[in-house]
């Protein structure tokens, strides 16, 4: 029997799915193919239970500030069986002209660092406070005893429940630290060329997310040379994969380490600001995302599908195109483990060497799973 999908799972599946649709979802479309409603449809869970879910997983997001608007089908205006939903990935987007300075940022780390750390208690007074600072007075509401919609929020709901929709990375937060306070770290690391990890000792430059993945970018004080001339080198700053590193970073104390190293690590680290090494490892990274891209067949209406969701590209004028995509990665690894989670909802038709990935990671996981050697 699969696994069971969290109450929080769900909503995230919920969310992606309204996000990347076009014309929006039916209820019923929403039942049978989102994971965590299908998944118990096709256990024989009663229409009418998961229907009841699906209101109060709307009621849900919409405590954290995420509407689903509900839109009538525009041929058959009132038919509520075909009433279609989705969310307004506008009403979610920042101005167009709006420029953040690197004070900006700064702010909003401390404050995402902040509200990570709160429990229950601190949230519901980080809340209250906020609604007191910039809510409205109304009178009228004071006088009639009506509660205005924030109000009915609940603070544990809105610092807890948008803390549980996070993607969960233990050491983004210790990183961003190191990067804010200049500290040198040290972790293990596994890549794909490499059977067991390596320790690695980085001065930490930037953390950024690109491809829905969270990269740490610093100075490799491993690689560091003892001839000052060659600091010019790029291949001293690497990009390091926080989903590949095992255990916990520490911070490493300056006299743990020659100190000629730490000095070089130090002027690489001051030839550009935080936001010009963040910008740069950006741009290093969608360029390598331009340059690396497969082309699938994904079951429509699939878990694949939803997940996938607008990093899928349309191929023009091939045959199966309404089934044929191409998708852009910086990782062929890691997206050759994303496919072989989704099983036969997606076949590889390029490159070869991507679907030599998937192929030998389905017969790891089916030797696993059967106790038989790979053949």
């Amino acid at each position: 029997m699969a696994d069971r999908v969290t109450a929080q799972e769900r909503m995230l599946n919920l969310v992606l799915a309204l996000q990347h649709t076009r014309f929006g979802l039916t209820k019923r479309q929403i039942l049978s193919e989102v994971s965590g409603y299908s998944d118990d449809l096709a256990a024989g869970v009663s229409m009418s239970a998961l229907e009841r879910r699906f209101e109060r997983d709307k009621a849900a997001l919409r405590a954290l500030g995420i509407d689903v608007v509900a839109a009538d089908d525009v041929w058959t205006p009132g038919d509520n069986q075909l009433t279609r939903y989705h969310i307004d990935e506008q009403a979610y987007a920042l101005p167009e002209d709006l420029e953040l300075s690197g004070a900006d940022l700064g702010l909003l780390t401390a404050a995402a660092l902040l509200l990570s750390r709160l429990d229950a208690p601190e949230g519901r007074r980080v809340a209250e406070r906020a609604r007191a600072l910039g809510a409205p007075h109304d009178d009228a509401a004071d006088r009639d005893g009506a509660p205005d919609a924030a109000q009915e929020r609940s603070p544990e709901l809105v610092v807890g429940g948008l803390l549980d929709l996070m993607v969960y990375e233990p050491n983004l937060r210790p990183l961003q630290s190191a990067v804010l306070e200049g500290r040198i770290v040290r972790f293990d690391y596994h890549t794909q060329d490499h059977q067991c990890t390596t320790r690695r000792t980085l001065l930490p430059l930037a953390v950024v997310l690109v491809d829905g993945r969270w990269h740490v970018h610093g100075v490799d004080l491993d690689r560091l040379p003892t001839r000052a001339e060659r600091l010019d080198d790029p291949q001293l700053r690497r990009t390091f994969l926080l989903q590949r590193i095992r255990g916990v970073v520490r911070s490493v104390e300056e006299r743990e380490l020659q100190s000629g190293r730490v000095r070089d690590a130090q002027t690489i680290a001051a030839e550009r600001s935080r936001e010009e090494w963040a910008g740069s490892v950006v741009a290093d990274l969608e360029r390598l995302r331009q340059e690396q891209s497969a082309r699938l067949q994904v079951r429509p209406g699939s878990e694949a599908a939803v997940r996938l969701g607008d990093r899928l590209h349309a191929v023009s004028g091939a045959a199966t195109s309404e089934t044929t995509f191409d998708v852009l990665t910086t990782d062929y690894d890691l997206l050759a483990d994303e496919i072989t989670g989704y099983g036969d909802e997606v076949t590889v038709i390029s490159p070869e060497s991507l679907r030599t990935r998937v192929e030998a990671k389905l017969r790891r996981l089916l030797a696993d799973h059967t106790g038989e050697g790979e053949r």
